[in-house]
């Protein structure tokens, strides 16, 4: 299991989920991974949208090198434990599955040890607001009702779909009930440590209405953290496999999971559509819509992000979600503890208030026209909307979404991985063309040769002066290649590199020109100095000897030349005309059997 990185903080000192640009490495895995926009990409990084952002921590778990860090807030539970108030440890009940392999026990323990003064669980919770579930169905029988104690969904419809904020059923999540229940039960003022599954628990505390009824929340992952520094180890040594002690065991009576009302399964919830159960946001969004279009009508809607809060990002534990659900399961068995039904202890415990507010939270949107949309896709290199390949890899679903992300603020065109695989090959044709040396054999290559032609025959039309131009091929080139290998040929082509350096002037230039083909410029050279130059050449590539690469004897071969001479004339327009006037006198010498030098006509 990947370990997540977190933030050193204080509650409210800082957001829940940061960026950390210094482990950013531009995959955006995290934009492609938030349903809800809230990464945007600002200077190459990935940064969260504070009011878009319902802190599902998807961005977290596709971020693979710690670029999305999430607040701890373990420092502020070891203040509450050194403070004068005793502190009480409240455990969602997914612990048996995240706290593996310690037993509930051995977790008490560990508690404990770190200073805690009990350990509670929101079970209790759980069918307190299961019962006012049912008491909410049962008043809204004719109405759509959407059921969720999940924050990451409550924050979603408040933010995103706020038509459907009437549908939220006004019930607090268990654990609030719980902690009501724990301080109303508790003399003294304790301080409330929640430790849950889920990293949007750890801000949903500090809403206005919940404010003072839990101190602290952390996830599991968290608390596991905090028993590293002994009480862990200590817990598994003294404790070991040891039988649990017998205790009062509370049997559910109202409730499966998470506060969800086992009445809801019977097939009598009522209305039209009766109970629809939607997982993710994704699916929750599109069911938002049917609804606001008149095309849905469910009577109840169970809605969590997560398959089951068993499945939250702060469970801590490397378990899959099968063996996850096992383990919880197990513990569910019928055992030796003393056992009481909930509706029973239920009567004899304070009321705990179950009901809250939603209030719309609606995330502004931007609106651009059709035109400035297009602008935005020509800064980006589309030239129109046909040219979108909406390939997905930014985290938008086309191209024109994103473009208007950008316009935005919300992202950047240097998201695009499209863009970045044109200008990449962009450089590297740049950089080919800015090149000037072969690098084979060390001559001046195409380009450098097609700018010093240009300059020489400007020169030769300003003062007259002579200037002659090679153009050098080697014979049989090709059959080198195939016969002896492209090392053989390699060197071939050095070394005939190496003698025109030896036969030239420092101030003549030599180029390789492609292939096997070469261009000699020769400045203040006539014709028949020209043709000097070309049989000397000529005559030293003939004297060459390059062994056989491939071959274990002592093999050599040698070769030929065929050279194309052309000098600057008068009527001649531009250096084109001098280039070709030298490859035709090239293809003569080599039609006419090769090994030789012919010159252009003047």
């Amino acid at each position: 299991m990947m370990a997540l990185a977190y933030a050193q903080g204080h509650i409210g000192e800082s957001a829940l989920i940061q960026g950390a640009s210094s482990d950013c490495h531009a995959c955006w895995g995290c934009v492609r991974a938030c349903a809800a926009r809230a990464i945007r990409v600002v200077g190459g990084y990935a940064e969260v949208i504070e009011d878009r952002c319902v802190k599902c921590g998807a961005c977290v778990a596709a971020c693979g090198t710690g670029g999305m860090v999430v607040r701890d807030d373990t420092s502020r539970v070891m203040d509450l434990l050194a403070g004068p108030r005793s502190v009480v440890a409240l455990l969602a009940t997914e612990s048996v599955a995240a706290m593996r392999p310690l037993s509930p026990s051995e977790v008490d323990d560990a508690c404990r040890e770190l200073g805690f003064m009990t350990v509670e669980s929101t079970l209790l919770g759980e069918e307190i607001v299961a019962r006012e579930y049912e008491d909410v169905r049962a008043s809204r029988a004719d109405q759509p009702v959407v059921r969720s104690t999940c924050p990451v969904v409550t924050e979603w419809i408040r933010r995103f779909r706020p038509g459907l904020v009437g549908m939220l059923a006004p019930v607090v999540p268990p654990y609030i009930a719980q902690a009501r229940l724990v301080r109303s039960m508790y003399e003294e003022q304790v301080a409330i440590v929640y430790v849950s599954p889920c990293y949007a628990r750890k801000d949903e505390i500090l809403e206005p209405e919940f404010e003072g009824i839990v101190d602290v929340a952390i996830g599991f992952d968290e608390l596991r953290r905090l028993f590293t520094s002994g009480p862990l180890a200590a817990a598994r040594t003294s404790k070991g496999s040891s039988a649990d002690p017998v205790r009062l065991r509370v049997e559910k009576d109202i409730s499966l999971t998470d506060g969800f009302p086992r009445s809801f399964l019977d097939g009598k919830v009522g209305g039209v559509g009766g109970l629809t159960t939607v997982r993710g946001l994704d699916r929750l969004d599109r069911l938002a819509e049917a609804i606001e279009a008149g095309e849905a009508a469910p009577g109840i809607v169970d809605a969590l992000y997560c398959e089951s809060c068993i499945d939250g990002p702060a469970m801590g534990v490397d378990l899959s979600g099968y063996a996850r659900r096992v383990a919880s399961a197990t513990a569910r068995r019928p055992s030796a503890r003393v056992t009481v039904a909930s509706r029973d202890l239920l009567r004899h415990l304070p009321d705990a208030e179950t009901s809250r507010r939603f209030g719309a939270r609606v995330v502004e949107h931007s609106a651009f026209t059709e035109a400035r949309i297009d602008e935005s896709l020509a800064e980006g290199g589309f030239a129109g909307r046909e040219q979108a390949l909406d390939c997905g890899a930014c985290g938008y679903a086309t191209c024109v979404e994103h473009a208007v992300a950008v316009l935005s603020g919300a992202s950047e065109w240097e998201a695009c991985l499209p863009i970045h695989v044109k200008r990449l090959e962009s450089k590297v044709a740049d950089l080919q063309d800015h090149a000037t040396i072969d690098p084979l054999t060390g001559l001046w290559n195409r380009r450098v040769f097609y700018e010093r032609l240009a300059n020489e025959f400007a020169r030769f039309r300003r003062y007259g002066l002579p200037l002659a131009l090679l153009m050098v091929d080697l014979d049989g080139f090709k059959t080198i290649n195939d016969t002896y290998g492209h090392r053989t040929g390699d060197a071939v082509l050095c070394q005939t590199a190496s003698a025109m350096k030896a036969v030239l002037r420092e101030t003549d230039i030599a180029a390789r020109y492609g292939g096997d083909e070469f261009a000699l410029i020769l400045p203040g050279v006539d014709k028949t100095a020209g043709y000097a130059v070309a049989e000397k050449l000529r005559a030293a590539i003939s004297q060459l000897e390059v062994p056989v690469a491939s071959s274990d004897a002592e093999e050599s071969i040698t070769g030929t030349i065929s050279v194309g001479l052309a000098s600057a004339q008068p009527t001649m327009g531009s250096h084109d005309e001098l280039l070709e006037q030298a490859d035709r006198a090239l293809y003569r010498a080599k039609e006419q059997g090769r090994d030789r030098v012919r010159l252009a006509p003047d």
